[in-house]
């Protein structure tokens, strides 16, 4: 699919709740919604210009939603080095700091959506942040993390991934999935990890994400 992010987009530098100054991309929608981006491994390339994290965030962006996807530190011009997916908690946590501020109140649907270790990173900040109201992990790395956090969190939760995945089996993405406490919103697409020629079912995955977790909140 071809990636057309808004002319509204603009480069933003703001802390992680550590006190880093890290880099992002702000296109601002409405104020009621919002939605960070976390993406893949810092080590790998993973960066808020990878191909999936621009088309989740385009999707959101779409349906109106104020969309931040940044650079984890040491990636970038964010400052810092990598930080194991521990110290990197911090940074989604000053994302959603910032986006408060800039918005002027905290969104009543505050999206949290991560890639791969993004899903990892953005997943612990979910389950313990109040002001997280939907959680979308995206091929989460299971046979490296096991997904435990989640059973604690409050928030929705949806989890889309690939049926040939190398780093997540689908078996125990079904297991996770049936260990949370409320229902998951669960899609497995016919893709391997990196949604390869697969872009536009994503996209659409995550425009049915959306409209499940607005039908949610309404009931």
């Amino acid at each position: 699919m071809a990636i057309r992010l808004s002319r509204d987009a603009k480069l933003v530098r703001f802390r992680s709740s550590d006190g880093l100054e890290l880099e992002g991309r702000l296109t601002r929608g409405a104020s009621d919604r919002a939605v960070v981006l976390c993406h893949p491994h810092p080590l790998y390339g993973g960066s808020m210009l990878t191909p999936v994290i621009m088309t989740v965030e385009q999707a959101f962006m779409e349906s109106g939603y104020t969309t931040l996807a940044f650079n984890f530190r040491g990636v970038g011009a964010s400052q810092g080095t990598y930080g194991e997916g521990r110290a990197e908690v911090a940074d989604v946590t000053g994302a959603l700091d910032f986006l408060g501020h800039a918005l002027g109140s905290i969104p009543c649907m505050q999206v949290v959506a991560g890639y791969s270790f993004g899903s990892v990173v953005g997943g612990r900040v979910a389950a313990g942040d109040s002001r997280v109201r939907l959680y979308l992990g995206i091929a989460p790395p299971l046979n490296h993390d096991d997904f435990a956090f989640l059973r604690s969190a409050a928030c929705r939760i949806a989890l889309v991934a690939g049926s040939r995945d190398e780093f997540c089996d689908r078996e125990a993405l079904e297991a996770v999935a049936a260990s949370l406490p409320r229902k998951a919103w669960l899609r497995v697409l016919d893709t391997d990890h990196f949604f390869v020629e697969k872009l536009d079912e994503l996209a659409q995955a995550c425009r049915d994400v959306i409209a499940w977790a607005g039908v949610e909140a309404s009931a």
